[in-house]
Protein backbone atom coordinates (compact mmCIF):
# COMPACT_ATOMS: atom_id res chain seq x y z
CA UNK A 1 0.00 0.00 0.00
CA UNK A 2 1.27 3.43 -1.03
CA UNK A 3 2.09 5.85 2.13
CA UNK A 4 -0.67 8.11 0.56
CA UNK A 5 -3.08 5.61 0.77
CA UNK A 6 -5.64 6.15 3.68
CA UNK A 7 -5.81 3.82 6.45
CA UNK A 8 -9.15 1.18 5.86
CA UNK A 9 -11.27 0.89 9.01
CA UNK A 10 -12.70 -2.52 8.74
CA UNK A 11 -9.79 -4.50 10.01
CA UNK A 12 -9.58 -4.57 13.82
CA UNK A 13 -9.65 -6.66 17.11
CA UNK A 14 -10.56 -5.03 20.78
CA UNK A 15 -9.17 -6.82 23.80
CA UNK A 16 -10.48 -6.65 27.02
CA UNK A 17 -8.97 -7.44 30.52
CA UNK A 18 -10.73 -10.43 31.60
CA UNK A 19 -12.33 -11.86 28.20
CA UNK A 20 -11.13 -14.37 25.79
CA UNK A 21 -11.52 -13.40 22.02
CA UNK A 22 -14.56 -11.61 22.24
CA UNK A 23 -15.49 -10.70 17.89
CA UNK A 24 -16.97 -7.33 17.79
CA UNK A 25 -18.90 -5.70 14.38
CA UNK A 26 -19.13 -2.03 14.87
CA UNK A 27 -16.40 0.21 17.64
CA UNK A 28 -17.20 3.60 18.06
CA UNK A 29 -14.57 4.91 19.79
CA UNK A 30 -14.57 7.84 22.44
CA UNK A 31 -14.89 11.51 21.65
CA UNK A 32 -12.23 13.53 22.93
CA UNK A 33 -13.07 16.79 23.65
CA UNK A 34 -11.28 19.79 25.77
CA UNK A 35 -12.89 23.00 27.54
CA UNK A 36 -11.65 26.03 26.22
CA UNK A 37 -11.26 28.12 29.56
CA UNK A 38 -12.21 32.08 28.51
CA UNK A 39 -10.28 34.51 30.32
CA UNK A 40 -9.49 38.67 30.14
CA UNK A 41 -7.54 40.85 32.12
CA UNK A 42 -8.91 43.88 33.13
CA UNK A 43 -5.59 45.32 31.47
CA UNK A 44 -6.01 44.14 28.36
CA UNK A 45 -7.07 45.78 25.46
CA UNK A 46 -8.52 43.48 22.96
CA UNK A 47 -12.33 43.00 22.44
CA UNK A 48 -12.09 38.97 22.45
CA UNK A 49 -11.07 37.00 25.63
CA UNK A 50 -7.44 34.68 25.80
CA UNK A 51 -7.83 31.35 26.30
CA UNK A 52 -6.54 28.35 28.15
CA UNK A 53 -6.91 24.35 27.90
CA UNK A 54 -9.48 22.84 30.50
CA UNK A 55 -10.38 20.04 31.90
CA UNK A 56 -10.69 17.00 28.67
CA UNK A 57 -13.94 14.70 28.56
CA UNK A 58 -14.06 11.88 26.87
CA UNK A 59 -16.88 10.28 25.61
CA UNK A 60 -18.52 6.78 25.76
CA UNK A 61 -16.70 3.62 23.75
CA UNK A 62 -19.62 1.77 22.04
CA UNK A 63 -18.96 -2.06 21.45
CA UNK A 64 -21.03 -4.05 19.30
CA UNK A 65 -21.40 -7.41 18.55
CA UNK A 66 -23.62 -10.70 17.62
CA UNK A 67 -24.94 -12.87 20.18
CA UNK A 68 -23.47 -16.02 20.95
CA UNK A 69 -24.89 -19.19 23.16
CA UNK A 70 -23.64 -19.33 26.08
CA UNK A 71 -21.65 -15.79 25.82
CA UNK A 72 -22.89 -13.93 29.08
CA UNK A 73 -19.96 -12.24 30.26
CA UNK A 74 -21.13 -8.14 29.22
CA UNK A 75 -24.19 -8.73 31.68
CA UNK A 76 -22.29 -10.27 34.20
CA UNK A 77 -20.01 -7.54 33.82
CA UNK A 78 -22.80 -4.75 34.06
CA UNK A 79 -24.17 -6.76 36.91
CA UNK A 80 -20.85 -6.70 38.77
CA UNK A 81 -20.43 -2.85 38.60
CA UNK A 82 -24.26 -2.71 39.42
CA UNK A 83 -23.20 -4.44 42.84
CA UNK A 84 -20.39 -1.55 43.84
CA UNK A 85 -18.15 -4.26 43.28
CA UNK A 86 -14.50 -3.56 41.06
CA UNK A 87 -15.58 -3.34 37.93
CA UNK A 88 -12.89 -1.57 36.40
CA UNK A 89 -11.15 -3.32 33.26
CA UNK A 90 -9.12 -2.02 30.51
CA UNK A 91 -9.97 -2.07 26.41
CA UNK A 92 -7.42 -2.12 23.61
CA UNK A 93 -8.39 -1.42 20.17
CA UNK A 94 -5.82 -2.16 17.65
CA UNK A 95 -6.52 -1.07 13.78
CA UNK A 96 -5.33 -3.71 11.17
CA UNK A 97 -4.18 -3.48 8.00
CA UNK A 98 -4.45 -5.89 4.64
CA UNK A 99 -2.27 -8.10 5.97
CA UNK A 100 -3.54 -8.74 9.66
CA UNK A 101 -0.32 -6.27 11.23
CA UNK A 102 -1.34 -3.64 13.93
CA UNK A 103 -1.08 0.01 12.17
CA UNK A 104 -2.80 2.20 15.63
CA UNK A 105 -4.13 1.14 19.10
CA UNK A 106 -6.24 2.77 21.24
CA UNK A 107 -5.73 2.37 24.66
CA UNK A 108 -8.85 3.11 26.96
CA UNK A 109 -7.41 2.87 30.91
CA UNK A 110 -10.21 2.28 33.79
CA UNK A 111 -13.23 1.29 31.27
CA UNK A 112 -16.88 0.38 33.19
CA UNK A 113 -19.84 -0.27 31.59
CA UNK A 114 -22.89 2.17 31.69
CA UNK A 115 -25.31 1.18 29.22
CA UNK A 116 -25.54 -2.62 28.24
CA UNK A 117 -28.84 -3.08 25.26
CA UNK A 118 -29.55 -6.08 22.93
CA UNK A 119 -31.29 -4.99 19.24
CA UNK A 120 -34.93 -5.68 18.54
CA UNK A 121 -36.74 -9.27 18.83
CA UNK A 122 -38.64 -9.39 15.87
CA UNK A 123 -40.43 -12.54 13.88
CA UNK A 124 -40.77 -10.35 10.91
CA UNK A 125 -36.87 -9.91 10.88
CA UNK A 126 -34.29 -12.46 9.54
CA UNK A 127 -31.15 -10.64 11.37
CA UNK A 128 -28.94 -11.67 14.53
CA UNK A 129 -30.03 -10.43 18.05
CA UNK A 130 -27.00 -7.92 18.32
CA UNK A 131 -25.06 -6.96 22.06
CA UNK A 132 -24.16 -3.49 22.24
CA UNK A 133 -22.35 -1.95 25.47
CA UNK A 134 -21.17 1.42 26.22
CA UNK A 135 -18.01 1.98 28.24
CA UNK A 136 -17.02 5.39 29.97
CA UNK A 137 -13.69 5.44 30.46
CA UNK A 138 -10.94 7.39 32.27
CA UNK A 139 -8.32 7.64 29.88
CA UNK A 140 -7.06 7.42 26.40
CA UNK A 141 -3.95 7.15 24.45
CA UNK A 142 -3.43 6.78 20.57
CA UNK A 143 -0.33 4.91 19.30
CA UNK A 144 1.01 4.31 15.71
CA UNK A 145 2.56 0.95 15.86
Amino acid sequence: MAASDPQPAFAFKVEIDGFAGAAFARVHLPRLERDAIRYRSGSDPGEAPRLLPGLLRLGECVLERVVLPGENDFFNWMSTAQGGAQARRNVAVTLLDETGQPVRQWKLRNAIPVVLEWSLLDVSLSSVLVETLHLAVEAVTVEAV
